[in-house]
């Protein structure tokens, strides 16, 4: 499960694609990291062994960086990074010859890896579907649906100097805020 910091960035990768594209090597960094743990969890999903891992994931980002002025939507970059990882981790594998005919990426990966790469997928939906409420609202999601340990409405409250009382409104507001948001990634 991921954690939503207070100064997480808004997980929106269109504003990082145009700075990358501007020559920002910021940009260029915060977008490897977002990325780094998905790939690799892909790479790994895959079956591909550890020793091909770390080339595959250069590549994966090398070929980010020549597509990303032609890409139609740079809002989420999960299902172009997904594509490109699974096709290579497949020509990986039959290079190696471990594998002799892959035709598509799901014959490397059975069902369970499948799921596993698709709850990834969901999880960084969901993600982005909080950052990108407003700052109040992810505060309580991550307070009420995030910790490890549940808290009081009254410690919340507190926390966000929100009255008890309105804490029931508020957060309703934003539960339907998220949904929205949710909806519109086509996660619900």
């Amino acid at each position: 499960m991921f954690k939503l910091g207070k100064s997480s960035p808004h997980w929106n990768d269109s504003p990082l694609v145009r700075r990358a594209l501007a020559d920002d090597g910021h940009a260029w960094a915060e977008i490897v990291e977002r990325y780094s743990a998905y790939v690799y969890g892909l790479l790994r999903s895959t079956g591909l062994p550890e020793s091909e891992q770390p080339d595959a994931f250069q590549y994966v980002f090398i070929e980010l960086f020549k597509a990303l002025p032609t890409l139609k939507n740079t809002d989420v970059l999960a299902p172009w990074i997904r594509q490109t990882t699974i096709r290579k981790a497949i020509r990986l594998r039959n290079e190696t010859a471990k594998l002799t005919e892959l035709e598509d990426a799901e014959t490397i990966a059975d069902v369970s890896q499948s799921e596993e790469i698709e709850a990834r997928e969901v999880q960084l939906l969901v993600r982005d579907a909080v950052l990108s409420l407003k700052e109040h609202c992810q505060r309580l999601i991550q307070a009420l649906f995030f910790e490890e340990e549940p808290r009081s409405y009254a410690e919340i409250s507190a926390e966000l100097g929100l009255r008890e009382g309105s804490m029931g409104n508020t957060r309703l507001r934003c539960l339907d805020a998220l949904s929205k948001a949710l909806k519109a990634r086509g996660v619900i």
